[in-house]
This record gives structure tokens, C-alpha cells and sequence, in this order.
């Protein structure tokens, strides 16, 4: 009898073990993109730019207060939709005082980078991934008119 009891433990415990899935490696996740894609068919997003110039002082304000991207007053008197490569959050780009090109003018074209700065002295660059032209009527800040 104890040989029998032994030999059916002997078999479940084997077939526990073989009835267990393999333990997989723990792989490390991908990264998460650097933010959440915005709506291509938004009737705001205009023609794709290869530069724009920012107007001075800056007006800015987030797409739907997401990281990475800001709708920014331009020189010609619109707007432009920026779209960063990741790093660059949203109280960076509000609260910036002033925005430049690296190269510290106010064109910036796709790859190159924006520089925000606040007036408590902190800076961050933030790398260009796509311009759009912004198309729509109402100002953010009504007294720099247009």
C-alpha cells in the first residue's frame, strides 16, 4: 500500500510540475512612446512645415495638456503645432518665458531643438519631431493680437 501511495504522489507531483507553464525570461518592456499620438484627422492641424519661427514674447499653450506637444504663436501672425520627441512636459512649455532655437533665434526646423526657459532661471531642450501649421481663430492671449 505505501508503495502505491508513494508511486501516485511520485505521479502528481511530476505531472505538477510538467502541467506548469515554463517561466518565461523577464524581458524588459518596450519604452513607451515619448507621447500619446495626437488625432491626424483633427480639422486644426494644417499643412506640414519644415520650420517655423516663433513670435516674440511667446504665446503658448498644450494640445489637451499633454507632454510633448504645444501650440505656439508664430511670426507670420499663426500658430504652429509641435510635436517634440519626448522629455518635454507640460509645465516646461507653459511656464517658459521665453522659447528659442538652440542657436538662441526664433526658427526652429524639424530634428533641430527648442529651448524653454523660465525666468527662475531653469532651462530644457526639447528635440523637434514634426511642425504642423495650427489652423484656427481664436487667440490665446487676445491682447498680443495678431
Amino acid at each position: 500500500m505505501n508503495r502505491t501511495v508513494l508511486a501516485i504522489a511520485a505521479i502528481l507531483a511530476a505531472s505538477s510540475v510538467d502541467a506548469r507553464e515554463p517561466k518565461k525570461s523577464k524581458e524588459a518592456a518596450p519604452p513607451p512612446p515619448p507621447a500619446v499620438e495626437y488625432e491626424l484627422d483633427d480639422e486644426q492641424f494644417g499643412e506640414e512645415l519644415a520650420e517655423a519661427c516663433i513670435a516674440s514674447p511667446p504665446e503658448q499653450e498644450t494640445y489637451d495638456s499633454r507632454d510633448n506637444m504645444l501650440i505656439t504663436r508664430i511670426d507670420d501672425g499663426g500658430r504652429a503645432f509641435f510635436h517634440f520627441e519626448g522629455g518635454c512636459d507640460t509645465n516646461t512649455m507653459i511656464f517658459a518665458d521665453s522659447i528659442a532655437a538652440e542657436g538662441g533665434d526664433a526658427c526652429v526646423s524639424v530634428g533641430e531643438a527648442l529651448v524653454f526657459t523660465s525666468s527662475y532661471g531653469a532651462s530644457k531642450k526639447c528635440v523637434v519631431e514634426k511642425i504642423n501649421r495650427w489652423l484656427d481663430d481664436e487667440l490665446i492671449s487676445p491682447e498680443y493680437g495678431r
